[in-house]
């Protein structure tokens, strides 16, 4: 299978995982460490050795899938990975002074979906039929027709279509969530408003736009019930968000950085630079994700890092145009460069 993401031939070609055998995918959702931090610590760190498959791809062990959460366990308590990576698993575990936390078993636990809405339940169905680590477990009517005393179950993930964000729906889907207990809710619609939004995603409530492809689906419940633990830090979910075009262009950012600001110092001109320089790299990463593609997996996640870091550093920009009472471009009407 071409791997869309990474431009290449990817790993998940190989044949699905054994109960012995665990493919890259599926060690990264037990895990819930990114591939790419995976293939460092192997080839840096000598972290794990995987065995190969006929088609040369990584094969693991549930040894080498209890180090990998031992050590990712060591790195969020602080520890540096080159510090631990060396060390047993018992010494690990005696550094943290608990026991190695649990790892879904992909083979033995499906993703478990409950999805409401029929049309979008059958489609799910229709696409996962192939896959044995995720399935649709239980089908529901349309968000506005469930009664308020549905039956209690529990689930992984919960589906729920909408073709409209608004009014009570933040309401009726917190209800819903509560009476199906479910890790992991997300809503597919079609239109919705910015509060409504925002309101879902401060309850943890994933909005994704219509039409959704099943396998984002599949790879959201994943990778959202894998992150679920004590101290989730909230950066892989802040790099899988789209990224947003660039807002000022070389021009206006070169302006910024040399042109007098009200402000009593230099910190607005130097925000100028920074962004000429995270568009830079930007390409730049993007270019060698390209050009090399041994090691392609890291660039994408550079490219990504910066063009996120791009973003913060643009909305800071634009609340010092509007401190100053400058216009901004693309919201209010005027000149490109600045004043």
């Amino acid at each position: 299978m071409f791997d869309r993401e990474y431009g290449r031939m990817s790993e998940d070609s190989e044949p699905a995982s054994t109960p012995d055998a665990y493919r890259i995918a599926a060690v990264s959702k037990l895990v819930g460490m990114p591939i790419p931090t995976i293939r460092m610590w192997e080839r840096r760190y000598g972290a794990v050795t995987p065995a190969r498959s006929t088609g040369n791809g990584r094969l693991y062990s549930r040894a080498d899938i209890t180090r990998l959460t031992l050590l990712k366990a060591a790195v969020d308590a602080g520890h540096a990975i080159g510090t631990v990576a060396t060390l047993s698993d018992e010494q690990i575990q005696s550094r943290l002074g608990v026991s190695p936390p649990a790892t879904r078993d992909a083979a033995a636990e499906p993703c478990r979906v409950i999805v409401s809405g029929l049309a979008l339940a059958e489609r799910l169905r229709t696409a996962w039929a192939g896959r044995d680590d995720i399935g649709v477990v239980r089908e529901l009517p349309p968000l506005a027709e469930i009664a308020d005393n549905i039956e209690a179950d529990s689930a992984d993930a919960l589906i729920v279509s909408v073709p409209t964000l608004q009014g009570a729906v933040t309401r009726q889907l917190r209800q819903l969530r509560s009476s199906l207990r479910a890790t992991v809710m997300i809503v597919v619609y079609g239109f919705g408003t910015q509060p409504v939004l925002k309101r879902l995603d401060e309850e943890g409530i994933l909005a994704v736009g219509m039409p959704a492809d099943p396998a984002h689906l599949a790879r959201i419940c994943h990778l959202r019930v894998a992150s679920i633990g004590p101290a989730p830090s909230g950066i892989e979910d802040f790099l899988m968000r789209p990224i947003s075009p660039r807002r000022f262009d070389e021009a206006y950012l070169a302006g910024i950085a040399r042109e007098p600001t009200s402000v009593r110092c230099e910190c607005p001109n130097h925000l100028g630079d920074l962004l000429t320089k995270l568009n830079a790299f930007e390409l730049y990463s993007q270019e060698c994700e390209r050009a090399d593609p041994a090691d392609v997996s890291i660039h994408v996640l550079l490219h990504t890092a910066a063009a996120h870091c791009r973003e913060i550093l643009e909305h800071a920009l634009e609340q010092v145009l509007v401190h100053e009472g400058r216009p901004v471009p693309g919201k209010e009407t005027g000149r490109r460069g600045p004043a």
